[in-house]
């Protein structure tokens, strides 16, 4: 929502009419064992420096009522186990939000030396390096309107592909090599306004953040669990429906207006539900979207728990999006088509958790996901609508999934995983390109099935080495594909770590290029090798400097063609050819570093920064830069939050200029059609980027609801950051789309 200021001080005065002081919450959660998914009874939960805290039940749960309203640090401790602390823990009236707090058992420690406490912990379950964020960082993270994707681009090795897109660069990868699951149901795509390869062309998720109890994120390698991605996984947790009684949630933010609502169903399940609706179509001046976008979607989870052993979990995602462009809006903006785009998506799946003692536990799915994109396209000439069509499409994807994944203890020092995973996609393929006279009605259907191994062991007390392998196999090429993963964990010294990572990573093709006749590709493959060192300042602050080397082969590429000369690495970016073969090659290194600090006190933030090249050789051995070899990126992210009451933070963002095409502006002219200088391919750059993200947000307590206001000044000194160039038909001149403009954002959430 768009709010000038009189309006937010008037929300903010009928807001303070009605609050109370001095309100009471409660404190409710469960303890439980990463190793095999069971209660942890007695554990000692303690609220930071106070003299408030209780113990774990026999089925693990805790309540503490009685607690005054603030933010809290809590401690959470168990013999045998590490001192887990967590912050950031809001105790107010009228709401709570249920703790469930995994403990790791002991992993590394020094003969006589006590380990600090830490903010911070590593996991025999997780061992991969990863980043988390927990729903209450998620949401308050400035710039980001709480969309995941903005979310991890303040990390060192994400970069948007631009703020009018979903996608990521993830150390130096394409947009589609970054896969997600959520509650062990994979979902094909987190975004609204998807193109038909998988990437996304809207600046709004699909992924309520109101839904997400955490997201694990590892960009340096990732367990052979996860498959058919090259570059980066997302874990995603939905968080359980209050158990005990109906609660209700509205907010309003810059993607529109939604609601939640949440409660039991029976003794032994509850259910999460929600829905929002856009007003993109608003503020799309603001945010230089060239039309008028709008989305819905839908989403719950429904979780039942018999006993402590079993837990079945219902998941549904639903999303609507449209893009409507209409004939002024291209001529405005001096492009040459027209027209719209709608994407119907939805992802069903089911869940069981099973423990099957104390050493075992297994999770278990089934998936079911679809997609159905409509687009037409027509062309503008002379500032004129025409009815010739461009490019028009109707694509119907469906894919099913079944996922297996077992973790075992086999002693102190030993513990496995391994799994089993099937993926069955059927796309049907109508559609039609002038430029490339390609016109497709075509039946697509890719099988594959993997398994997966790896063995986790202890050695010396000093040293967390994971070693495994994963094997798949596809249809279209019928071979066992080896992909080995290695991450080696060495406790230096008793604040500093080494990690090394070495893996093989396997992708299909984007499936829209087999639909093509001509096309020869078989799977990507990506081996990737990193070393990081990691050192704990204190409990709260960690820095961490990694150095990675990642090298591609049969990625797809445009081979030698009558008809067309384009060099385009094709992971990079969709372009429909004939004669597309796997004999691209890309390689990417660089060095990154992050400094992170938990929120211990008033202060939080984050400095991470990453320099890196990553090139690919084209069909005639040139090496070229990739689309998005910016070369640098910095953040800096902080925030401030000195009661309970009000918080402010900021986010600067800083990176290199995305490489582009010269066009040829003479060729251009005379034909009114764009002509580059291909063999000057992406040489040349856009002005390097930065821009500031300002958030203030205020929380109030009302007589039956806890209120949430927010205002966020995105591109705060509104800065023209260029995105690319382009040859306008209807101009007959070089034009330029450039990144969000100023925009005061506002918004609220409303819980009760």
């Amino acid at each position: 929502m768009i709010f000038s200021k009189n309006i937010y001080i008037y929300i903010l005065s009928i807001c303070s009419l009605f609050s109370t002081e001095d309100q009471r919450g409660i404190l409710k959660g469960q303890i439980i064992n990463s190793e095999n998914q069971l209660p942890l009874v007695g554990a000692n939960i303690l609220i930071n420096n106070t003299e408030i805290g209780t113990i774990s039940d026999e089925n693990g749960f805790f309540t503490i009522n009685n607690i005054p309203q603030n933010f809290y640090k809590v401690s959470i401790s168990y013999i045998g186990y590490e001192l887990k602390i967590i912050p950031d823990i809001w105790v107010r009236p009228k709401a709570y939000d249920f703790l469930k707090v995994i403990l790791e058992p002991m992993i590394l420690k020094f003969e006589g030396v006590v380990v600090e406490k830490s903010y911070f912990s590593r996991s025999t379950i997780n061992e991969y390096q990863s980043v988390s964020f927990n729903n209450d960082e998620i949401r308050r993270a400035p710039g980001s309107g709480q969309e995941i994707s903005r979310i991890l681009n303040s990390l060192p090795s994400v970069a948007s592909v631009g703020e009018n897109s979903q996608d990521m660069m993830v150390r130096g990868g394409g947009p589609t090599e970054n896969g997600f699951i959520i509650d062990n149901i994979p979902v094909p795509s987190i975004s609204h306004f998807n193109t038909s390869d998988g990437r996304s062309n809207g600046p709004i998720g699909i992924i309520n953040t109101e839904m997400v109890e955490n997201l694990e994120f590892y960009s340096n390698g990732f367990s052979s669990k996860f498959g058919n991605k090259l570059s980066s996984y997302g874990e995603i947790e939905y968080r359980e429906g209050n158990n005990e009684k109906l609660e209700l949630n509205l907010g309003l933010g810059l993607g529109g207006l939604g609601g939640l609502i949440e409660g039991p169903l029976t003794k032994n399940s509850s259910y999460i539900l929600s829905y929002r609706k856009s007003y993109l179509n608003i503020i799309s001046d603001l945010i230089n979207a060239g039309g008028l976008p709008s989305y819905d979607d839908f989403q719950g989870k429904i979780s039942f728990k018999p006993n402590i052993f079993n837990t079945i979990t219902l998941l549904t995602i639903n999303g609507n999006s449209i893009y409507n462009r209409t004939i002024q809006d291209a001529v405005n903006d001096g492009q040459s088509e027209f027209g719209t785009i709608k994407n119907n998506q939805n992802t069903i799946g089911i869940n069981l958790k099973r423990i099957w003692n104390k050493k075992a536990y297994s999770n278990f799915s089934i998936g079911y996901s679809s997609q159905l994109a409509r687009n037409k396209l027509y062309a503008v000439e002379n500032k004129i609508g025409t009815d010739s069509l461009v490019f028009t499409n109707k694509n119907k994807m469906r894919i099913k999934t079944f996922r297996n994944v077992n973790h075992q203890k086999v002693n102190n020092l030993f513990n496995l995983e391994y799994g089993l995973e099937g993926v069955f996609s059927s796309t049907d393929y109508n559609f039609f390109r002038s430029r490339t006279n390609i016109n497709i009605d075509k039946k697509v259907s890719i099988i594959d099935w993997s398994t997966f191994f790896s063995m986790k062991n202890k050695i010396f007390n000093k040293i967390l080495l994971s070693s495994g392998f994963r094997i798949d196999y596809n249809n279209y090429e019928k071979n066992l594909l080896i992909s080995p993963r290695l991450n080696f964990d060495y406790k230096l010294f008793p604040k500093t770590n080494l990690l090394i990572n070495f893996g093989l990573y396997r992708q299909n093709p984007p499936e829209i290029y087999l639909s093509v006749e001509g096309n020869k590709l078989k799977s990507i493959e990506n081996s990737q090798q990193s070393i990081t060192i990691e050192h704990f300042f204190q409990k709260s602050t960690k820095v961490s400097i990694s150095f990675y080397n990642k090298s591609y082969k049969n990625a797809p590429l445009l081979g030698l063609n009558e008809d067309f000369n384009d060099p385009t690495f094709l992971m990079d970016q969709l372009k429909l050819y004939s004669g597309i073969e796997s004999i691209g090659q890309a390689k990417s290194n660089g060095v990154e570093f992050l400094l992170q600090k938990k929120r211990a006190e008033n202060i939080y933030g984050l400095i991470g920064g990453t320099f890196f090249n990553t090139t690919f050789q084209d069909f005639e051995g040139t090496e070229r830069n990739r689309n998005y070899n910016y070369k640098y990126i910095f953040n800096i992210v902080g925030g401030y939050r000195p009661n309970n009451k009000w918080e402010l933070s900021l986010r600067w963002s800083y990176f290199g200029g995305k490489p582009f095409t010269s066009i040829n502006k003479v060729s251009s002219s005379i034909l009114n059609e764009e002509v580059l200088y291909l063999d000057q391919f992406n040489e040349m750059k856009t002005p390097d980027y930065h821009s500031l993200f300002i958030r203030y947000e205020r929380r109030v307590n009302l007589r039956k609801a806890n209120l949430i206001t927010y205002i966020e000044f995105w591109n705060a000194y509104n800065r023209e950051n260029i995105e690319m160039y382009y040859w306008s038909k209807e101009f007959r001149k070089i034009n330029s789309i450039t990144y969000f403009n100023f925009i005061p954002v506002g918004g609220f959430e409303l819980e009760f």
